[in-house]
């Protein structure tokens, strides 16, 4: 086809894909777009993104490539459409209906109808109570609960004691933390649906929730609520029940309340480590606006060890190597204590058996599963892009 026929081309992308804000990989700026309909997802470069999100059906390849070049100071060529094209054909991402024709192709996308069932229906129910402001008010209520747990940690473990070894308090403990984590996922359920995203799966029983689509939301608060909603029911769950147990009479309901307040705290501060799979490290992901951030950090210590050898290594914006270099810290800090709680309990244990050789065999243990986890094979990243070049099929 010669340069003007293929210029004159009004190619629009399927209307049911959605795109990801801009988010950090390491050292690069990627967006996600997914086709919602197979349920597989890309990711691309920013400049990319600049073309797609131009291929509305409206614009002509000439229009578009005019926009490029006054953003980027580069004209593209007739291959670069041609290979461009031919992947999104490929990937069938554009619309086969003529520019202008009813209908659409699309599922119901996170502005479309409001959802049902009982989800949509809580949803509804308690939109009040989901809107940033006030989710952020009961966020600092529960981190002023657990603040005050904190300060009273020494009585409530005097009082709790009697209650571990009381086979009736254990099974009311346990019945109790089941309804705090079945209501945990409940909440990342609930705000998903509120804010636009999918809910694929929710087992209460199982405790199992699956959401689609919050990489893809417009706003990080709302991913961030996503996120943070299981902790936050969690509080709100230590509040009400411990507030219900100490109004209660009897020494039975004071051990009961001062052992489920310790289990409730322990059960919403666990879920608050920012270490993968925790909502904490979600939490901080979101914040940050960082793919893959544990790895990702891991990649950045690599770096800057091949840096010390003078090895070549991708350069990291300012910003993006702070956040990075604070998480590794992070992760060898936290790496560091488990270890040293293993080694130190393990040792213990064999001390009456080993004697002063007692830390030795943990230590060896520790050593090796590090190392072992260290030198597993990575799953290989895309080379860094230019466009045209192919999109890269993400799993996310």
């Amino acid at each position: 086809m010669s340069g003007s026929g293929l210029l004159a081309k009004r190619p629009r992308l399927r209307e049911d894909l959605i795109f990801s804000r801009p988010l950090r990989r390491g050292p690069d700026t990627v967006y996600l777009i997914k086709d919602r309909l197979s349920g597989r997802a890309f990711e691309i470069a920013p400049k990319e993104q600049f073309l797609l999100r131009r291929l509305d059906g409206a614009r002509s390849l000439a229009d578009v490539g005019a926009e490029y070049a006054a953003e980027y100071g580069r004209r593209l060529g007739d291959e670069h459409w041609t290979r461009l094209l031919w992947l999104l054909h490929e990937r069938d991402l554009l619309s086969t209906q003529p520019t202008g024709a009813a209908g659409n192709d699309s599922e119901p996308t996170p502005d479309g109808p409001a959802p049902l069932g009982v989800l949509g229906w809580w949803a509804h129910r308690l939109r009040w109570l989901l809107r940033p402001a006030v989710f952020a008010l009961l966020a600092v209520l529960v981190a002023a609960l657990l603040a005050v747990v904190g300060l009273r940690l020494g009585p409530l473990w005097q009082a709790a004691r009697p209650a571990f070894t009381d086979p009736v308090a254990l099974l009311a403990l346990t019945l109790l933390a089941w309804f705090g984590a079945a209501l945990h996922e409940f909440a990342h359920a609930l705000v998903a649906v509120h804010v636009g995203a999918t809910v694929n799966r929710i087992n209460l029983i199982t405790l199992t929730c699956k959401i689609e689509d919050y990489l893809y939301l417009p706003r990080r608060s709302h991913q961030v609520m996503i996120a943070a909603a299981g902790a936050v029911a969690n509080g709100l769950v230590l509040l009400v029940v411990g507030a219900a147990l100490a109004a209660l009479p009897g020494a039975f309901a004071d051990r009961l309340f001062s052992a489920y307040v310790l289990v409730g705290a322990a059960q919403t501060l666990v879920n608050l480590v920012p270490l993968p799979p925790l909502d904490g490290y979600k939490i901080v992901s979101h914040l940050l606006g960082l793919l893959n951030l544990a790895p990702e950090s891991r990649r950045y210590l690599t770096t800057l060890l091949r840096r010390l050898v003078r090895r070549p290594g991708p350069r990291y914006p300012r910003r993006t190597a702070v956040h990075l270099g604070l998480f590794a810290a992070w992760w060898l800090l936290a790496v560091a204590a488990v270890a040293t709680v293993v080694i130190g309990v393990g040792g213990a244990l064999l001390r009456p058996v080993l004697g002063a050789l007692s830390y030795v065999p943990p230590a060896a243990i520790v050593g090796l599963t590090i190392a072992g986890w260290l030198a597993r094979p990575r799953r290989d990243r895309p080379a860094d892009r230019t466009p045209p070049q192919p999109l890269h099929q993400d799993n996310q």
